[in-house]
């Protein structure tokens, strides 16, 4: 490899485990980061590249080898930042991408999920991770020799993630969370951080040779629960036992009664800190949808297998507050 492979939000929860993996497999890496700070990885160069300022993408571009694009998590903001990292890689002379899509941009689409499927229905986050592939796509047309792997987690929990463990322990441990009977038997398409960054791994590898401009990948683990028992797999973690049920009548008041109480809590002002954990309805949602997602064309490509089941899984998180 002539350069190193540019991490962008390399101080994420899946950006800091990509850089030490990656670091890990002798493969030089440049850690983006949208604010200077300590990695603790050695051996590690990093760089600020905030994506909403043009200087340090360029900067941060100049002379890599490979782009992995793990930051852009808001929906407001994805697009235009990947199109200005875009714009830049192509000024510089970067011909390989790894971006970080998501099994969002399937929507509401259930049954047995391929990655040439059409999606059902798409929440803003999933359209503007189907904008982001696309502009993925038309830069990879506009250059000659680009290549791009466009891998599409599923539920990445591990260590470290506040929206798969933290936030559902801590609504467990308030009472808004637990069996959700019927609502909870929608599929939970986990996958564990560290076998999203082996899977990233593989990838720089594989862009390093022969292949197809682009192809899209589902990642999940071995493992896909339904949410009513990752939850009570979860409770069990933080010791509270098996969680209580929470009926339809009961999620629909506290739903009701969280409204306020978010609202108040966007604003800043003192809000029931148990309601603002209600889930919301997107979550609802997700927590009943029936969708398994076809892993085979990762495993050929990529010659890994997501290998860390749900018990090995939580037994790794160590104390979970």
């Amino acid at each position: 490899m002539s350069g190193p492979v540019l991490v962008t939000g390399a101080g994420g929860f899946i950006g800091r485990a990509v850089v030490a993996r990656l670091t890990r497999a002798g493969i030089p890496v440049r850690a983006g980061l949208r604010r200077p700070a300590p990695l603790a990885i050695a051996g590690v160069a990093s760089t600020r590249c905030d994506l909403s300022a043009p200087a340090e993408i360029e900067a941060a571009c100049a002379g890599a080898a490979m782009i992995v694009h793990a930051a852009g998590r808001e929906t407001a903001t994805m697009v235009a930042q990947l199109r200005a990292l875009l714009d830049a890689a192509g000024r510089a002379g970067v011909e390989r991408f790894v971006l970080f899509s998501s099994i969002a941009v399937y929507g509401t689409r259930t049954g047995h999920v391929r990655e040439d499927d059409p999606p059902g229905d798409l929440d803003t986050y999933g359209a503007a991770k189907r904008t982001c592939e696309a502009l993925l796509q038309a830069w990879i047309a506009a250059g000659v020799g680009r290549r791009a792997v466009i891998l599409r987690p599923g539920i990445v929990y591990g260590p470290g993630s506040d929206l798969w463990i933290a936030r559902p322990a801590a609504a467990l441990r308030a009472g808004v969370l637990g069996d959700l009977g019927r609502g909870g038997e929608g599929i939970a398409a986990l996958i564990h951080l560290d076998d999203v960054a082996e899977a990233t791994r593989a990838a720089v590898v594989a862009l390093q040779g022969p292949g197809p401009a682009a192809t899209a990948l589902n990642l999940v683990g071995p493992e896909s629960p339904t949410w009513n028992a990752y939850f009570a797999a979860l409770s069990l973690k933080v010791g509270l036992g098996l969680p209580r049920r929470i009926g339809r009548i009961r999620l629909a008041v506290l739903r009701a009664l969280a409204v306020p109480a978010k609202l108040l809590g966007r604003l800043g002002l003192p809000a029931p800190t148990a309601l603002r954990l209600v889930p919301a309805a997107g979550e609802i949602r997700l927590f009943a949808r029936a969708a398994q997602y076809d892993t085979r064309r990762a495993v050929a490509v990529l010659g890994v297998r997501p290998a860390i089941g749900l018990d090995r899984g939580l037994d790794a998180l160590g104390e979970v507050r």
